[in-house]
This record gives structure tokens, C-alpha cells and sequence, in this order.
């Protein structure tokens, strides 16, 4: 798999998925899915937000042995909806599920958990933090909970971390997936095929509560990568991938236009390229290395992912809904002028 360095370090290499069965089997939404191995003890989760990021990757864990996932997501339709039928994730990879699940709209129903995994838009993140003390152990319990926001943005540890304090152990985290609601109580997964979960301490430091969460996820099918100290560690994977998600997220909001459409566009193409070359030159300034390529690596992955695709800022915004233009595109910018960088087209 690409998410493998090929060096035997110690967090350097992927945990990759065990499954059972061929991995392209497709299973009817009234078939079971097949059971991995599970860990050897139950895992206690909380999945904040049960949209495309929570529903798919809490879906995944929860038909596992070795997790009990419960999802806190807001009253309306897609909740009432996974409720009454349970949660289907309808995926090309994965196949087509229905997993009964435990889904409650405030976390202090929940008590405390082993790990959450915050699945919710920048935008709200400030105001939802400061609720989910609750999911946290005690002081006395031993290993703190551990926080794993899966968010597009570099900010949410730091906002977690203001309104947790040190009862959680707040993780870099990041994910790469297309997924979201199709209709209520339904998750679309369209890949694409290096579909994964990166997580770890920004310190570079190895709990078990991090390797014992990278397992779960790989019992459950889905690809886990633990970035190593030596690679950069948690935070040059997050700049990775905000570089990407920013540049795409840009020229989708600016042109209205899906990712084949843009490329189809000398012009949007031409905008697309400064887009991450300027994200480039940003994280380098922040002391990210290894990017020299990487504008160019990110351009060619582009070629090979659907044509359809837009980012959901992209979506937001076209529909008028809040979105994280301020979080992605406006951060960019606040980072750009923090180090002198220009970012023109960012800025505009």
C-alpha cells in the first residue's frame, strides 16, 4: 500500500485492514458483513457527527467485535432515520451494510469512552468541544481519553486541547475518504482506493491507547497509519493533506466547477497548480519538509480521482450553507502572512 515507507521503524509502516473473504465482495443491505478479528478487549468510542466522515468511519468500527461505538449527532432526519433502520453504508469497497447502532444527541448520556473521534465541520468545532468533557476518564482512571479529530483544517487540537484540558490526550488526526449522506440514514463511500485514517501524538510519542485504536480500525477493514517521528510525525501528514484539501476546495468554491472540470480548463488548471504550489511554500515556511514534489505528485493524483468529485466546502457554498471557507482558505492566508509568504491567489 502507498501509505507504507518501507522502513521497520517503529510507527513508520501502515496498519493495514484484515478482513475475511475477497476484498470486493459485495454484500446486500440485508446480508451481514464479514466479521474481522477483533482485539482482544472492547474499546469504548464516541463518534461526534454521523455525516460523511463519522457515519463511514463509525460504521466501519461499529460492525466490528472489539469496539462499542456510539455516535452523538444532532436531531433531524438522518438521525430519526438511523434510529428506526439502523446505519447503511453503501460502498463500492466495502460493500452494502446496515448496522444497528447507538446514536444520542447529547454526550453526557454517553460517559466516559476510550477514545472520540470529533467528525464535525471546523465552523462548529469551538462551540461543540466544551461539551464533550463527559466522554472523558477521570484523573484516577489510568490513560487519559483519546481525542482524534478528523477535520480538513491544522486548528482543531489546539481548540480541543483549550476546552478538554489535560483529562484528554488530544491527537493529530486526519483522514482520507469520498463519503457522505446520501439520503438520511445512508453513507455513500466511492473511494477512492487509498481511502485511510492517519492519527498520533504531535510529540511523536507511542501510548497504547494510540496503537490499540490504529488495530481496531485495521480489524475493521480500514487502512491506519501512525506517522513516524522520523516522516515528520502526525503534523507534516496534516499539512499534507491541508494543502490538498485548501488548493481543492479554492478553485471549487471560486469556479462552481467539479475536479473534471477544472482540469479540463486551462485556466482552472493553471489556478488549481498556483492553488498548491502556494500551499507548498506555506508549510514549508512552517517548517514541513519533503514537499518538493509534492505540488506536482498532488496535480497527477487529481488525473486519477473521479470526475464528479467537488470538495464539500464546494458543495457548502453552492448551497449556501455554512461552510469552512474561513477555516481552510482563509487559514491559509493568516499562515501565509504569519511567515511572509505570498499567497496571492489564496488571497483573492
Amino acid at each position: 500500500r502507498r501509505h507504507s515507507t518501507g522502513r521497520r521503524s517503529r510507527l513508520s509502516d501502515s496498519v493495514k485492514p484484515r478482513r475475511a473473504g475477497s476484498r470486493r465482495r459485495h454484500l446486500s443491505a440485508s446480508s451481514s458483513p464479514p466479521t474481522p478479528t477483533p482485539p482482544q478487549h472492547i474499546m469504548r468510542i464516541a463518534v461526534v457527527g454521523a455525516g460523511g466522515v463519522g457515519g463511514f468511519f463509525g460504521g466501519m468500527l461499529a460492525r466490528t467485535a472489539g469496539a462499542q461505538v456510539t455516535f452523538i449527532a444532532r436531531a433531524g432526519a438522518h438521525h430519526s432515520a438511523i434510529v428506526k433502520d439502523g446505519l447503511r453504508i453503501v460502498s463500492a469497497e466495502h460493500g452494502d451494510f446496515t448496522q444497528s447502532v447507538r446514536v444520542v444527541e447529547d454526550a453526557s448520556s454517553v460517559g466516559a469512552v476510550d477514545a472520540v473521534l470529533v467528525c464535525v465541520k471546523e465552523y462548529s468545532l469551538a462551540a461543540v468541544a466544551p461539551t464533550l468533557t463527559p466522554l472523558l476518564h477521570g484523573e484516577a482512571d489510568g490513560e487519559p481519553t483519546a481525542v482524534v479529530p478528523l477535520l480538513n483544517g491544522m486548528g482543531a487540537p489546539e481548540v480541543l486541547e483549550a476546552a478538554l484540558g489535560a483529562r484528554a490526550r488530544v491527537l493529530g488526526g486526519l483522514c482520507k475518504v469520498f463519503s457522505w449522506i446520501e439520503r438520511p440514514g445512508v453513507i455513500a463511500h466511492k473511494g477512492p482506493s487509498d481511502t485511510a485514517v492517519l492519527f498520533g501524538e504531535r510529540s511523536g510519542g507511542e501510548p497504547p491507547r494510540v496503537r490499540a485504536l490504529a488495530e481496531l480500525f485495521a480489524s475493521a477493514g480500514v487502512v491506519c497509519k501512525v506517522p513516524a517521528r522520523e516522516e515528520g510525525g502526525i503534523t507534516s501528514a496534516m499539512w499534507r493533506k491541508f494543502i490538498g484539501i485548501a488548493a481543492f476546495s479554492a478553485v471549487g468554491a471560486a469556479t462552481r466547477a467539479t475536479l473534471g472540470e477544472v482540469l479540463a480548463e486551462a485556466r482552472t488548471r493553471q489556478l488549481y497548480a498556483a492553488l498548491l504550489a502556494e500551499g507548498v511554500a506555506v508549510a514549508t515556511a512552517h517548517g514541513v519538509g519533503g514537499l518538493d514534489e509534492y505540488a506536482a505528485a498532488q496535480a497527477s493524483r487529481a488525473e486519477s480521482l473521479p470526475k464528479a468529485s467537488t470538495a464539500s466546502l464546494a458543495r457548502d457554498v453552492l448551497a449556501g450553507r455554512p461552510s469552512e471557507l474561513e477555516a481552510q482558505v482563509g487559514a491559509m492566508v493568516r499562515y501565509a502572512e504569519g511567515k511572509g509568504v505570498a499567497a496571492p491567489a489564496f488571497a483573492a
